[in-house]
């Protein structure tokens, strides 16, 4: 495996880290292509039962996706959320091991795990509007389906990092604990799944999923699409990532 993405298989848990501490774990295209193959990779039944998620390094799970990398690739939002939905789409329960950041896509792919745990001093949190960007559909849908419209409102429309404990008041997460025992928390869940019958936990692990996956019509699918093709067209978004790459305040003109 490359060493951008870190996996290790042992008594049936696969740990996977994302591999790029420097750059708090960001999500580029390479790094997104592995993902998404490692993902799709896994079957029901074989001998991964479980997967931990994580980033390395000890600053972030992951601080979101490489802008300009992301931005500039053919298909960018493709990449970006066909990565996800590997995750949302893998036979086995996923477990987020979150400390220091998940924002942005951090947080979409922490959304997008089957269980969440977080270290008790982390951040979480999504801020496309500070850049002058609508974030996508499915991503968006499967935040509300989460957390509900009214917290994935003030998710998305203030762009707030939120702590610990104000993510598990959302349900943002399912537990919170002391940051030096998140790695023995994470792996006793872990291990309480793996003993459980493998192909009922996927089979289960996949009716939820379909209980959950609520689609947008082809017609209202090709309307949000328009609205974010549109949006990342605007002076606004330019901007937005002028500022982020030179780390100061937006300047956002509603154009």
């Amino acid at each position: 495996m490359s060493e951008l993405l870190l996996v290790e298989t042992k008594e049936h848990i696969c740990t996977i880290s994302l591999n790029r501490p420097d750059k708090r774990n960001a999500l580029n295209p390479d790094l997104l292509r592995l993902m998404k193959d490692t993902f799709s990779n896994i079957k029901a039944g074989g001998e991964v039962r479980v997967v931990v998620l994580r980033g390395a390094g000890e600053k972030a799970f992951c601080a979101g996706a490489d802008l300009p990398a992301v931005l500039s690739a053919e298909s960018g939002r493709d990449i970006l959320q066909d990565a996800i939905e590997s995750v949302v789409n893998c036979p086995c329960p996923v477990i987020a091991m979150i400390y220091g950041y998940a924002v942005g896509a951090g947080c979409d792919l922490a959304s997008a795990c089957d269980l969440r745990i977080i270290a008790d001093s982390a951040r979480m949190g999504i801020n496309p509007v500070k850049l002058g960007l609508v974030y996508t559909p499915k991503a968006i849908g499967r935040l509300v389906r989460l957390i509900g419209p009214g917290y994935a409102k003030e998710l998305f429309l203030t762009g707030r990092f939120f702590t610990a404990q104000r993510a598990k008041e959302m349900g943002l997460v399912n537990y919170v604990v002391p940051e030096d025992e998140l790695l023995a928390t994470t792996y006793a869940l872990a291990q309480e799944i793996v003993e459980n019958a493998p192909l009922a936990v996927a089979g289960t692990k996949s009716i939820i999923n379909k209980y959950i996956d609520s689609k947008l019509s082809p017609e209202e699918e090709a309307a949000a699409r328009a609205i974010v093709r549109n949006v990342r067209q605007t002076e606004d978004m330019k901007e937005g990532v002028q500022a982020f790459a030179e780390k100061r305040k937006p300047e956002f003109q509603g154009k």
